[in-house]
């Protein structure tokens, strides 16, 4: 103990010394919600100063985003992004700030890939046999989703362009009244967090055809990918990541990063993320502004083929 104090100061002070708010752009409950507050335990305990959690959802994420690029670059207000950071520059027409020049990467958590579900008595048992169906009943088959735009709405659209099938869009206000729908069989289909699938799977409430990411998950082996099946090179996931207000010292948001990595290193951590479904992915500062680039740049086209806009 009276080595980790002096060490926990001394980080506290080259960080911040004041409290740190990591912003989550949603309502209480949710995925994010649910990491950034594991993130935030990791902060707490290696800057050595309290770390809190507020949620400003609203406006797609829009309202937190905005709140977090208008705050003082200082530290101590920080924003867990994920997918919706990078894809709303092309949905909406105009945004107060924009997704790339107006934060400062600290650090990526992980990537969090979406599990292609459909109810446990659809008759479809891979992803051979939905993409079957559908041809064989275009438009029959109803997806659900979080709403227009959300990372797993926008995941079934690139299935759709693709494989050249046709599916009806029903969107709601958020995954929880979506999944009840699936589970009632209202819709057929959902490409849903691995986060929030997995206990329903376990559960043989639902039944997981496939995988968006590239690489099968350690909680269901038996499951493919999509690009092992039906769509080679197919990759669509969410992600997590830390970002600060552009204009934050460089010392600053080294000093978070060091610690937001070191945190996310522990086994305990590790133990925490990896039943939400989490792929942990470090890497530096660089890499996640090349990676938020790329991303941006990629939901750009889909959304644009897809003519998918934002009343």
């Amino acid at each position: 103990m009276s080595i980790a104090l002096p060490q926990a100061a001394k980080a506290a002070e080259a960080c911040t010394s004041d409290t740190v708010t990591l912003v989550v752009p949603y309502a209480p409950g949710g995925v994010v919600d649910l990491i950034a507050r594991v993130v935030a335990d990791d902060l707490r305990g290696s800057i050595g100063q309290n770390v809190i959690v507020e949620n400003k959802p609203g406006a797609g994420s829009n309202i937190g985003t905005g709140a977090v690029a208008r705050a003082a670059p200082d530290g101590r207000t920080l924003i867990m992004a994920s997918a919706a950071h990078t894809i709303n520059p092309s949905l909406y027409a105009k945004l107060p700030f924009d997704a790339l020049t107006s934060f400062a990467p600290v650090g990526m958590v992980g990537i969090v890939p979406n599990l292609i579900v459909v109810p446990a008595d659809f008759p479809a048992n891979t992803m051979q046999d939905l993409i079957a169906y559908a041809k064989a009943n275009p438009g029959k088959i109803a997806f659900g989703s979080a709403g227009a735009g959300s990372s797993p709405h926008l995941a079934v659209e690139m299935l759709k362009a693709k494989i050249g099938v046709d599916m009806l869009h029903v969107p709601y206000q958020g995954q929880p009244q979506a999944v009840q729908d699936l589970l009632a069989n209202r819709v057929q289909m959902m490409a849903l967090t691995m986060t929030l699938a997995l206990p329903l799977v376990k559960e043989g409430r639902l039944k997981a055809l496939a995988i968006t990411g590239t690489s099968r998950a350690d909680a269901l082996p038996n499951v493919p990918t999509v690009a092992e099946t039906v769509s080679p090179g197919f990759d669509v996931v969410n992600y997590l990541a830390v970002l600060a207000p552009a204009g934050t010292p460089d010392k600053t948001l080294a000093c978070l990063s060091a610690a937001l990595q070191a945190g996310l290193a522990k086994p305990e951590t590790v133990a925490r993320l990896k039943p939400m479904g989490v792929i942990m992915m470090p890497g530096s500062r660089a890499d996640l502004a090349a990676f938020l680039k790329k991303d941006r740049d990629a939901w750009a086209e889909v959304i644009k083929q897809a003519n998918i806009k934002v009343q």
